[in-house]
């Protein structure tokens, strides 16, 4: 039942697949929705919440930047196994209806593009891209690329044009656990439990610039409760950014593919990974 801690979800949107490959969340009642603030309020660290919403704001203000990503992903064998896959990546946004993201890893090497138009998706490996028109927002396309195409951008919650209320949408408690350091930048660390089966945690950059700096989700209602953790460095809010930056030219021997066929972009996890 949403809005309790410990309920049992693992089809929630917040599972193991959030580094790339997600499924939609079931919509909450009307009811439910309502109370959920409340909900919150009475279970979240007041300064936790103070300052996911510093993050929030000073992110969603930002309307041009580039960040870097690197981070692992834990798949879990059918032996019970549980092995790392490194991940890393470029992001460009220009708000409101631009986005690229360049990743490479272990498994595959994919480039997204949204130019407010259509999206694109080009996996180097294979050679091969896919394209699908796209809403008018990068928020809506997000919405797309996780719902119809179950694709999604690395810590695609920070990305939307409302961090806070993406973050905190099912959030049913929140505990500030004071200052660390993460790559020689001085961070408050935060960690959150929502009513998905999901933890997670961020880490705030302290000062004027409250950046997200790294980002761990655990599913705990998956077996062996995987983690998907991303540092997020070189932060960049004034970039230079033109039009040619988000649409893709498809090399001249690239293969047009169908978001439908599966596999047909990059490589897939060997070795009965789940």
């Amino acid at each position: 039942m949403a809005g309790r801690c410990g309920s049992r979800n693992p089809g929630g949107r917040w599972g193991l697949a959030l580094a790339l490959l997600a499924t939609a969340a079931p919509a909450l009642g009307h009811a439910q929705q309502a109370r959920a603030p409340r909900e919150q309020a009475a279970q979240v660290d007041p300064r936790a919440d103070r300052l996911l919403r510093q993050m929030s704001d000073f992110l969603a203000a930002e309307r041009d930047f580039t960040v870097r990503t690197e981070g692992t992903l834990d798949v879990v064998l059918e032996s019970g196994q549980k092995v790392q896959v490194h991940r890393a990546g470029d992001v460009r946004m220009q708000r409101p209806d631009r986005l690229r993201v360049d990743r490479e890893g272990d498994l595959a090497g994919l480039q997204l593009y949204y130019d407010g138009r259509q999206l694109t998706v080009y996996g180097e490996r294979s050679n091969a891209y896919a394209t699908t028109p796209a809403p008018a927002t990068v928020d809506a396309t997000l919405d797309v690329a996780a719902e119809r195409l179950g694709l999604e951008a690395p810590g695609a919650d920070l990305l939307r044009g409302n961090p806070y209320a993406a973050l905190t949408e099912d959030v049913c408690s929140g505990t500030y656990l004071g200052r660390a350091v993460v790559d020689g930048v001085p961070v408050h660390h935060l960690a959150f439990r929502n009513s998905e089966g999901v933890d997670w945690e961020l880490w705030v950059e302290d000062g004027p610039r409250p950046l997200p700096r790294k980002y761990v989700i655990t599913s705990r209602d998956l077996p062996g409760s995987p983690q998907y953790s991303v540092n997020l460095s070189d932060w960049n809010l004034s970039p230079r950014l033109t039009q040619d930056t988000f649409r893709f030219v498809p090399p001249p021997d690239a293969m047009r593919a169908s978001f439908l066929a599966p596999g047909a972009l990059d490589a897939q996890p060997q070795g009965g990974a789940k």
